[in-house]
């Protein structure tokens, strides 16, 4: 197995995983306040209701005659636990599901061959220094590729100006395929506009 897939340390981004973490405790801690409060109001409706425990029920009997009168309420205290926890897990993934699905269709723009955007996120959302590695990357690539075609360019005036010369046919032939892989990628907002108009 190769050191790229061995995790040594499982708190790497540390802001996020804290995050993470804090909500999970959070909504942890704020179900079990919730199912407490209710069982100790449906205990006490319980035991005002029905007999309290004496030496001839046992408790066995009397928690059986709990969840039998009481099952309905116990019911709805599970509903309403899932209703929470499916609310704040729909909130919170959607930090983590929006930028995911704009990072993977930033991706496939990057793969398509279009490099003249940058990826912006929301103030709340996650993935942000992914985003900004992104970016990066995308700028570097924009400056490298811009680079190549002006000396792309350059090659292929300075060939021309050979004339019809047969030594130099397979050279300006391989400058002429060296520009063609150059310009599948756009690089400026007007490398798609002239391509949009072409079409």
């Amino acid at each position: 197995m190769s050191s790229l897939t061995q995790r040594k340390n499982y708190f790497i981004a540390k802001g996020m995983q804290s995050k993470f973490a804090g909500t999970i405790l959070l909504l942890v801690f704020l179900i079990t306040v919730i199912t407490a409060c209710n069982i100790y109001v449906l205990g006490s409706f319980f035991m005002q209701t029905r007999a309290t425990l004496t030496e001839s029920q046992s408790t066995e009997s009397l928690m059986r005659l709990f969840i039998l009168d009481l099952w309905p309420r116990l019911l709805l205290l599970v509903l309403v636990n899932v209703i929470i926890v499916f609310i704040v897990s729909i909130m919170y993934s959607h930090q983590f599901a929006g930028p995911a699905f704009k990072l993977e269709k930033s991706i496939q723009r990057i793969a398509r061959g279009d490099l003249t955007f940058e990826i912006h996120l929301r103030k709340n959302d996650s993935l942000k220094e992914v985003a900004a590695a992104i970016n990066q990357m995308l700028s570097r690539f924009r400056d490298t590729l811009a680079q190549a075609r002006t000396l792309s360019d350059d090659i292929a005036a300075k060939l021309a100006t050979l004339g019809n010369d047969e030594k130099f046919a397979q050279l300006a032939k391989s400058a002429q395929s060296l520009k063609d892989q150059i310009d599948q990628f756009k690089i400026t907002r007007d490398d798609e506009e002239g391509t949009s108009s072409k079409s």
